[in-house]
């Protein structure tokens, strides 16, 4: 049953620092928008990373909008700006990292042990529902190995224009059940609001399953969130996928862990699934974050 109580975690940030694993195609621009908008937002640290193939790393970054030129595009900095107003004017401290390597994960996974990041933001392609540069397991070994959230931004769709840079989270999309917690992903959730300019924000709390008889859930209570509990039947990840489309979901939070996904199905993870299939972003929230 629902029980609204005080929030644990009022005066703490979204996140800290954010690191936009690039591979410089189509696909990956909205999750480079969706990555410098939050960036920009928090006025966090904020980190392009990319593992390729070049001699020359200024090759490989020519073929994207740098951090400034997209700001001056969004109207934030003026025209011309020079490279110090991002920090100076916007508060957001920009570090690129280019590794040169045929594995872009591992390498991914090695930077993040040594510099650890808040939050990765990865884009998917379109067709697979995976990063073009990524093994289809990254899913996994990025969220359950390193232990870092993970926010995974589909080619189209979202919350954020890449045109303008203007951004509008309407609804959030919570799978729940006793395993794993789903609290972490609430939390985060709750925490996301700050990317809404709405006057409310729905955040849809979806069991899959027998009717949640024992589901105890702490919701932090706001005057600008708007709490529901849906229950649906059937497969959990198609579940996901088609609540997500039917309700015009902006982000979808859920928690991971490493015995096999949200609900340890056995054909492959939940989250997975819903990565490869989410018509929006999928933020997967590690249980031991």
């Amino acid at each position: 049953m629902l029980a609204n109580s005080a929030p644990r975690h009022a005066d703490e940030p979204f996140v800290e620092s954010i690191l936009c694993a690039t591979d410089f195609s189509a696909s990956g621009l909205n999750a480079f928008a969706h990555a410098l908008m939050m960036a920009l937002t928090l006025r966090c640290r904020f980190t392009l990373f990319h593992a390729g193939e070049a001699d020359d790393a200024d090759v490989e970054w020519s073929q994207i909008p740098g951090v400034r030129n997209v700001l001056e595009t969004w109207g934030y900095l003026e025209k011309g700006s020079p490279r110090s107003a991002v920090y100076e004017k916007m508060a957001v401290d920009v570090n690129k990292v280019y590794v040169q390597s045929r594995n872009a994960l591992d390498r991914l996974t090695d930077f993040l042990k040594k510099e650890p990041a808040d939050l990765v933001v990865i884009g998917t392609d379109e067709h697979s529902g995976t990063s073009s540069w990524l093994r289809p397991s990254a899913t996994r070994q990025i969220t359950w190995d390193s232990r870092t959230m993970t926010m995974f931004v589909p080619a189209s769709g979202g919350f954020v224009s890449m045109a303008h840079g203007g951004y509008t989270l309407r609804r959030v999309l919570v799978p729940v059940n006793l395993q794993p917690d789903p609290q972490p992903a609430i939390t985060y959730a709750f925490r996301a609001a700050v990317f809404s300019s709405e006057d409310t924000v729905a955040m849809d709390l979806l069991h899959v399953g027998e009717e949640p008889q024992s589901l105890q859930l702490e919701l932090p209570e706001r005057d600008y969130l708007r709490w529901e509990l849906l229950s649906r039947g059937g497969d959990a990840a198609d579940q996901i996928l088609r609540t997500a489309s039917e309700l015009d979901s902006s982000l979808i939070a859920m928690t991971t862990d490493g015995a096999g996904g949200l609900f340890g199905n056995p054909r492959g993870s939940v989250t997975e699934r819903v990565v490869q299939g989410a018509p929006c972003p999928v933020l997967a929230v590690p249980i031991n974050l």
